[in-house]
């Protein structure tokens, strides 16, 4: 079941009461609901911050917003942990303190994406279910090359309770849609229009994607974040403490700080906040185990990762920083990659790709207002898991006799001429040939499945 990262809202609507009713009952309250769900990260500051101290709320920074699809029944009957659930959505969300923009980047839940805790690529949608928080943080990480400074982990069951508390929600209905209700005993009906919808109503028009795909959803993820976020600046929740405070501490998790919330927001209340949106580029690429995967540009990933940099006053980003593009002679999904490659290979000379050179035009701009004529080049992704099917039930993490089959039929498979082309050409040790193993370009060339 998809779920819209409106947690965020439910964070800046605490927010948005706690500056308003600073000191006495209400602020009590609402200390005491945000301590009850805040669940710190292994690294109190990300690495990516270089020599930074802590990140000061008053300047920019980042916030990944994870939806995840926990099922209170099935989590009790197979002993599953909130932690070992897969992600449905995944939104990293910059806050922009200079421009009064807050930049929203849909991360597909297929994307292709290295997991250290794993040593190898794999769905990014899997990453929380294998490394938990910090298993999503480090692959968004690796994926985009700057810091989450924050996270908010929201359950299914507050996307339907945070509309109702808010008194429902205003929304362009795409189309004619019908889901499942939030317990899956009947069926859901949104009808195509602008409409103020219930929250059940709200949940199946961003979880649909029957008509259009995971791009048209994850719009509408990010459409309802914004109007969520309108919806509370308008209404008077302020009445609604204890409702919206019992919500966010049953269905939420995250890392923020009263004080930090308290201002964020003054600044809510005194600013008007723009919202721009892009989701992450890239091709249907099938792995070697048969299994879909989205395989994200090469292009996007740095150009989003360079303006997200400058906005958080970080230095350019290196091209060996993403691990997409450093990595991506070993893009083979689940396969163990070998700790001296991960570890020591790094691009070089002519391997670095043309688009990382100062002054280049990117095709794809910003990252976020990208034009027209490249947004055609590239279809819409329908990804590969069905709506139907239980959160993590098509995936099974593979062992590491399986890895290593699997590192062996690889290696076996390389173009024996191109491999004596190039050990012939080149200066490195036979060591260094042997665990690298690389093509006759190791940038550009992926392993193909047979």
């Amino acid at each position: 079941m998809k779920k819209t990262l409106k947690i965020l809202l439910v964070i800046i609507i605490i927010g948005l009461i706690g500056a308003a009713a600073y000191g006495g009952y209400i602020y009590y309250t609402l200390n005491k609901g945000v301590n009850s769900s805040f669940s710190g990260l292994k690294n109190d500051k990300s690495e990516l911050r270089g020599d930074e101290e802590e990140v000061d709320i008053d300047s920019s920074f980042n916030v990944l917003i994870l939806g995840i699809d926990e099922n209170k029944k099935r989590a009790e009957k197979e002993k599953i942990d909130t932690d070992d659930f897969r992600t449905d959505t995944m939104i990293l969300a910059t806050f922009d303190r200079e421009g009064d923009i807050i930049r929203m980047i849909n991360i597909p839940r297929d994307t292709l994406s290295y997991m250290s805790g794993e040593q190898a690529f794999d769905k990014i949608n899997h990453a929380h279910a294998l490394g938990g928080i910090d298993g999503a943080v480090d692959s968004v990480e690796n994926l985009l090359n700057v810091p989450v400074d924050f996270y908010i982990r929201v359950n299914f069951d507050s996307v339907v309770d945070i509309v109702n508390t808010l008194g429902g929600v205003e929304f362009d209905v795409p189309f004619d849609m019908e889901e499942p209700n939030q317990d899956d005993s009947g069926k859901i009906k949104v009808k195509k229009g602008h409409r103020k919808l219930t929250g059940e109503e709200a949940l199946a028009v961003v979880r649909s994607r029957r008509v259009d795909s995971d791009f048209g959803r994850g719009e509408r993820q990010m459409e309802m974040v914004q109007a969520i976020m309108n919806r509370a600046k308008s209404t008077g929740a302020i009445t609604k403490v204890d409702d919206l405070v019992d919500v966010v501490s049953q269905n939420v998790t995250h890392n923020f700080k009263m004080k930090d919330l308290t201002t964020l927001a003054k600044y809510f209340a005194s600013n008007e906040v723009n919202f721009d949106t892009t989701m992450i580029l890239g091709e249907d690429f099938i792995g070697d185990n048969g299994a879909y995967y989205y395989k994200p540009d090469e292009e996007h990933l740095f150009v989003l990762s360079r303006t997200l940099r400058e906005i958080l006053g970080l230095e350019p980003p290196d091209v060996n920083g993403f691990s997409n593009i450093r990595l991506a002679y070993w893009l083979n999904p689940t396969v163990l990659i070998g700790k001296d490659i991960i570890d020591e290979y790094k691009l070089t000379g002519d391997d670095i790709p043309q688009f990382t050179e100062e002054g280049y035009k990117s095709q794809y701009g910003d990252g976020f207002d990208i034009p027209e004529k490249t947004l055609n080049n590239f279809e819409e992704n329908e990804g590969d898991t069905d709506v139907q099917s239980e959160d993590g039930q098509d995936y099974t993490q593979p062992t590491e006799e399986q890895n290593l089959n699997e590192q062996e039929n690889y290696n076996q498979n390389y173009n024996q001429n191109e491999q004596e082309n190039y050990n012939q050409n080149s200066n490195q040790d036979e060591d260094w040939n042997n665990s690298l193993n690389p093509g006759s370009n190791p940038r550009d060339e992926y392993f193909s499945p047979e």
